[in-house]
């Protein structure tokens, strides 16, 4: 995925330019590659949801549609994608819904492929680059800890990780606040992890 932002108001207008007969729809022959290229160029406005006055143009029909289709069917990804969409995690995102958006798609892989998903999510947290750390490794693990049918799978992989995977969990989750179900998975996971390192 492309880091590169549009830079001034005048590019954005361009970018309008280029997607001005852009038909709502042609999403439809996308690949998933495309789709997920087509949904981080929304989030990284180099393509535009809006025209120069700041009316919908059909880009957005299109950028909702792979969104619903994207959260409601991990099934159509491989593990791999995981780590294309943690590559779109930007904390300094102007719109942190989209980053939002993001992590739930990556939760609901995650949930997909149960165990195995939350074991490939957590050993690849230190690929997480420094720029989108707060989504990438807070977000996603405070999403695994808290869903009632993940945080099985996140326990599970507390005992297949290495050591290192484990240690950056243990500082995700000790900086965790919340209501009582958080606080009692917090100190039920720092207990796993404490026999861990005996």
């Amino acid at each position: 995925m492309a880091d590169r932002k549009t830079q001034s108001h005048e590019e954005y207008l361009e970018i309008v330019e280029q997607y001005r007969d852009y038909e709502a729809g042609t999403y439809k022959s996308m690949t998933v590659k495309e789709k997920m290229e087509f949904l981080d160029g929304i989030h990284t406005d180099r393509i535009p949801l809006f025209d120069e006055d700041g009316d919908d143009m059909d880009t957005s029909d299109d950028y909702y549609a792979i969104r619903e289709e994207f959260l409601n069917h991990p099934e159509q990804f491989s593990l791999d994608d995981i780590l294309i969409f943690l590559e779109m995690l930007d904390d300094s995102c102007y719109q942190p819904s989209f980053m939002d958006t993001v992590t739930e798609i990556i939760h609901n892989i995650v949930r997909h492929y149960r165990s195995e998903g939350a074991v490939f999510l957590l050993s690849h947290l230190h690929e997480v680059k420094e720029s989108g750390y707060e989504f990438g490794l807070f977000a996603t693990v405070r999403r695994l800890m808290r869903d009632d049918v993940t945080y099985p799978f996140m326990k599970d992989a507390i005992g297949l990780v290495t050591r290192d995977t484990v240690e950056l969990v243990h500082r995700v989750v000790s900086d965790e606040s919340g209501g009582e179900t958080e606080r009692k998975r917090k100190q039920e996971l720092e207990e796993m992890i404490s026999s861990l390192s005996v």
